[in-house]
């Protein structure tokens, strides 16, 4: 419920106006916002619990930011192989953007880490660690990219993208958190999917340094894309869940 009027709070700011997606500052504030809102909610109820940072990998024993650059460079990694995906599917070619603007780029990056803060707090922090108590990893995992899901899908995104594309990535963003349970390092991985698809021309923009091309778009080359970008992340999901086993779960209590 609290994270719930933290994102209440984020979309009325996103529509206010000069705060929102179309100004200059592109949601940044909405966006600090709600990051901050959902930190301190979590701080909240970590000392509520008795659990300690290190339930979510945020002590200096977990490395955080080690973690985040190793989830940034991942994430890119996995951004890349949809790239191709795309590339080979579509024949696509790739140009540089000639409306390209630095400061929309780092923008853009600023706003989706603060945006992706606030994702992983409320996805891949306390609830779940709670809910992985009572449900399992494998259905926490799922139910939590199901919600996800849901709220990018009463965003306006089509039904067939948020369940190929976006569900899917959250699999993968909640068995990274599963296994090495290191917020920081979901967090780089989420952070730098969105920043490469929006630098890359995956999402074209003026944060794109490149732009495609299509020639042309074979009849159901769309759906193609996604279920083999989905296939992909299921993949990889399950390979994390289920190769890369960690031991059973005890929750971190403070002292």
């Amino acid at each position: 419920m609290g994270a719930a009027l933290c994102v209440l709070v984020y979309l009325f700011l996103l529509n206010f106006p000069g705060l929102g997606r179309g100004s200059l500052t592109a949601g940044l504030t909405p966006a600090v916002v709600l990051a901050a809102s959902t930190a301190w909610l979590t701080a909240r109820f970590l000392r509520k619990d008795g659990l300690a940072p290190a339930a979510l990998g945020l002590t200096a024993s977990h490395r955080p930011l080690f973690r985040l650059v190793h989830g940034i460079l991942a994430g890119g990694a996995l951004t890349g192989f949809w790239l191709f995906i795309v590339t080979v599917a579509t024949g696509a070619t790739w140009h540089m953007n000639p409306g390209f603007s630095y400061l929309v780029l780092v923008g853009t990056c600023v706003f989706n880490f603060f945006n992706n803060l606030a994702e992983e707090l409320v996805y891949r922090g306390y609830a779940f660690v709670r809910l992985i108590e009572r449900l399992g990893p494998t259905l926490t995992v799922v139910v939590t990219s199901a919600v996800f899901a849901l709220l990018h899908l009463q965003a306006g995104l089509p039904w067939l993208s948020v369940l190929a594309g976006v569900f899917t990535t959250g699999l993968v963003f909640g068995a990274i958190f599963e296994r090495w349970r290191s917020l920081p390092l979901a967090l780089g991985f989420h952070v730098a999917t969105n920043v490469a698809q929006d630098a890359s021309g995956l999402r074209a923009g003026a944060a794109s340094l490149f732009l495609p091309t299509y020639p042309s778009l074979v009849s159901g080359g769309g759906t193609m894309i996604l279920a083999s970008i989905a296939m992909l992340n299921l993949l990889l999901a399950a390979g994390i869940l289920l190769v890369a086993r960690r031991p059973p779960y005890a929750p971190v209590q403070s002292v």
